[in-house]
């Protein structure tokens, strides 16, 4: 029986072949991706002026664009999106300083949903979408008249 392993153990050791080793060498470089900028860092005015009538407002009337402008360095696709308080009384509103009245955010003639954690994609950085801002009435509680602000972050990102 001995015989029988010793021989096993010679057969195995003539088939094994002497292993070979090859480095390998791994090697990059990290870099940081460079942000986006958005209207070169400057705030983004909308001023509705001083005529706007409370029993007008009919969420159409009084829109003004939002003038903006993207630079994003990198390469990848752009993502748009704005945070801000959610008006109280509409989905999806932006709130005012006036209770009672809240903005809506239009994208290309489409409402963006304010407080959705939606993305807006941007195809082109040189032809971004168009923003609009057009105030909104709560129906059941206008404001009282008198001055307004709201506040929002515009949030450009890339993936």
């Amino acid at each position: 029986m001995t015989s029988k392993i010793v021989f096993m153990a010679m057969l195995l050791g003539a088939l094994a072949q002497p292993a070979q080793a090859v480095q390998v060498n791994f090697q990059g470089a990290l870099v940081e991706a460079l942000p986006c900028t958005i209207n070169n860092d400057q705030p983004i005015e909308v001023d509705f002026g001083d005529n706007l009538v409370i029993r007008n407002l009919d969420g159409v009337r009084y829109s003004k664009p939002i003038p903006y402008q993207i630079d994003c360095p990198s390469a990848g696709n752009i993502m748009l999106s704005f945070k801000g308080e959610i008006a109280s009384f509409g989905p999806f509103l932006l709130q005012t300083s006036l209770p009672g009245l809240g903005l809506r955010i239009m994208v290309d003639g489409s409402l963006y949903p304010i407080g959705s954690n939606g993305y807006l994609a941007v195809n082109d950085a040189q032809s971004p979408p168009q923003l609009m801002a057009v105030p909104v009435v709560n129906p059941t509680q206008p404001p009282s008249p008198g001055a307004f602000t709201a506040r929002a972050t515009l949030l450009a990102e890339y993936q």
